[in-house]
């Protein structure tokens, strides 16, 4: 930060579209189709523009069709990427986008291991499965922490539900 400004030089709001988070596009990889709808929908809910992947190998491929820039705001991805993905996993999207992107990944193990190895290989976040409506709101956090922009309240300008609502778990 430079002479009390709350963003570092080079960096603005306007970088961010003006409704920022609503909007903020959002590719997310899940390897369980029931799963991948849940969530899209959450995601959606919160007014993020989702492009849904079954696989870590078929998002790599859509960011790579998209060339460099920002298409995309931040990765949710799965770390296990099923059948479609073998050999290829989470983790391996993470180390071909990492320094571009904000990467979270979401597992059923949530073991120590798995926590710090996640944060470890560079991701921003983890989240276990199944993940909580307040969690998956609150991934827009990250963009702004990405792009070097002071964030007062994570709750703040958000749609969607209040904190008093309970959707469903993604399972």
């Amino acid at each position: 930060m430079e002479n009390g400004n709350a963003l570092p030089s080079g960096v603005s709001r306007d970088t961010l579209p003006q409704d920022f988070p609503a909007g903020m596009r959002v590719l997310v990889v899940e390897d369980d189709p029931n799963d991948l709808e849940d969530l899209t929908q959450i995601l959606e809910r919160c007014g993020y523009k989702v492009t849904a992947k079954a696989s870590p190998r078929e998002a790599l491929i859509e960011v790579e069709e998209k060339g460099k820039g920002f298409h995309f705001d931040i990765i949710v991805t799965v770390v296990h990427g099923g059948e479609e993905g073998a050999g290829f996993d989470g983790f391996d999207l993470l180390e071909r986008v990492r320094g571009c992107y904000p990467v979270i990944i979401f597992s059923p193990d949530y073991s120590k291991e798995m926590v710090m190895r996640t944060i470890n290989e560079g991701a921003c976040d983890f989240m276990p499965k199944p993940m909580c409506y307040q969690e998956v709101r609150n991934i827009w956090f990250h963009v702004d922490m990405q792009r070097g922009l002071e964030v007062d309240n994570p709750d703040e300008g958000v749609e969607g539900a209040s904190n008093n609502e309970n959707p469903p778990e993604i399972k």
